[in-house]
């Protein structure tokens, strides 16, 4: 039988979310143990955070593009070289594995708006989760806090705090600094600026 597009977007997208969400977090967890950043970290320790970050990312890449071997979807057996508009629903076999997701977008594949939006909800959803799981992590680690510590904001803050202790301070530092730096440093950036254009402010 045929599919119908909006039943093989959704299908996609639900695929798409997933492999955004995994490798998000698991580029996160290898970023966060090679900087030090404890207050994201998923375990307590740095290397095992780093093989499960590299475990994350890799998962991520296997399991989306390896799906059709086992997800019913546009690419089933013998259609996934034709038109994608005249798949059948089923399941891919390992020889047309490579273009199991070439489906077209108006016939229920993936536009670039739809990865636009759908990349920003599993990047946030694995800062979510490392923001959550960091808040335990963060106390198991032990590591010992110095009073500049406390002073610290934003990402130099969460190496020594979780994310929930360190969000009120960072914020009230946003708030307080974001009008000097877009105003000098974004608007200073170069000697053409379109700010300094706009507010009549060139610089000769």
């Amino acid at each position: 039988m045929t599919f119908d597009p909006m039943t093989a977007r959704a299908l996609m997208e639900s695929h798409y979310l997933v492999f955004a969400f995994l490798a998000s977090l698991g580029t996160m967890q290898i970023a966060v143990s090679i900087s030090g950043i404890k207050g994201l970290w998923l375990t307590p320790n740095r290397l095992l955070t780093r093989s499960l970050g590299i475990a994350l990312l890799a998962t991520s890449i296997v399991i989306f593009f390896a799906q059709p071997l086992w997800v019913e979807g546009p690419w089933a057996e013998g259609s996934v070289e034709a038109d994608s508009a005249t798949r059948l629903w089923g399941t891919a076999s390992l020889d047309e594995l490579a273009a199991a997701r070439n489906v077209n977008d108006i016939h229920g594949g993936m536009a670039g708006t739809n990865q636009a939006i759908w990349f920003p909800i599993g990047a946030a959803l694995a800062f979510t989760v490392s923001g959550l799981v960091g808040f335990v992590t963060a106390k198991a680690t032990g590591s010992k806090r110095s009073t500049s510590d406390d002073d610290a904001v934003g990402l130099e803050a969460l190496k020594s705090r979780n994310y929930f202790k360190v969000l009120p301070s960072s914020w009230r530092s946003f708030r307080s600094e974001i009008a000097v730096y877009w105003r000098i440093r974004l608007a200073g950036s170069d000697g053409f600026s379109i700010f300094r254009i706009l507010f009549g402010r060139n610089s000769g």
